[in-house]
């Protein structure tokens, strides 16, 4: 296996580096990756300072980069090929991809919607189109580690933006999300107490079926008597964010019970 970097330079940015959040996440399961790659060598300390090339020039071009993300891709691909043109393509494309995993995994640590959302998705898209063997299964280590929330607003020295006042989980996080929590929050029917989300309900018993009907009414979940026909209700991750159980189960009673609760069109009235 060709190594690029030399003992001094991993030392050099190990020892400039070892406080980084990123450098350490890529630490953390870079020595697994580079395993996965028989052929060419792509250690800790490369991969990261490769990661931060891409995102200083995210942090200098804003928007503008998503113009030329192919064009990264492309240079890099050709850069890798130079260094050894008997390595395969396919560890071509997978030593490009976990760089920008890396650089996907930076951005998603973002509370602006464009980087988090928006670039994010760009830089999935891009990594698709170029995919190796095994391509998802890189992916989905790269992102089983973390970054603390705003860390990339903090490296490209930018404020994070204001919004609505509140963050969600980026499975939950969508425009509709925001605009019916935001109407919960008005209505007084949620809060948010110390950063945690809590649903206050109607004033009718069956607080958490009301919370469950809400949220199925949020993710367009669609009931049919053989079960749901909308979209994938996202339970594991509501449950954590109101700290509450099985609230999947909630939602079906609700629908199944003999006739429509009172709070219901409580519900449905922020709808309309």
């Amino acid at each position: 296996m060709n190594q690029r970097f030399q003992n001094e330079e991993i030392k050099r940015v190990s020892e400039q580096y070892a406080e980084n959040e990123l450098y350490k996440a890529v630490s953390s399961i870079g020595p697994q990756l580079e395993n996965e790659l028989k052929e060419f060598g792509l250690c800790s300390e490369e991969c990261f300072m490769e990661t931060l090339e891409i995102l200083s020039s995210i942090a200098e071009k804003g928007k503008a980069i998503l113009s030329e993300l192919d064009e990264i891709w492309l240079r890099k691909e050709n850069e890798y090929r130079r260094y050894d043109r008997h390595v395969n393509g396919d560890e071509i494309r997978k030593s490009i991809g976990i760089v920008f995993g890396f650089a996907i995994l930076a951005v998603d640590s973002s509370r602006n919607w464009f980087y988090r959302h928006t670039l994010s998705e760009q830089l999935t898209t891009v990594v698709a189109n170029h995919k190796w063997d095994g391509w998802s299964k890189t992916l989905a280590l790269i992102f089983s580690v973390t970054l603390p929330d705003g860390w990339f607003d903090a490296f490209v020295d930018e404020e994070p933006e204001e919004g609505d006042g509140f963050n969600l989980p980026k499975d939950l996080d969508t425009s509709r999300a925001r605009k019916y929590f935001l109407k919960a929050i008005e209505k007084q029917y949620m809060a948010i107490e110390n950063g945690k989300f809590r649903w206050i309900g109607t004033n009718d018993k069956g607080r958490i079926s009301q919370l469950a009907y809400f949220c199925g009414k949020v993710y367009n979940y669609k009931y049919t008597i053989s079960g749901n026909v909308g979209e994938n209700f996202p339970e594991e991750s509501l449950n954590n964010l109101f700290g509450v159980k099985r609230l999947y189960s909630s939602l079906t009673q609700v629908y199944n019970a003999q006739k429509p609760q009172r709070w219901r069109s409580l519900i449905d009235s922020m709808f309309e």
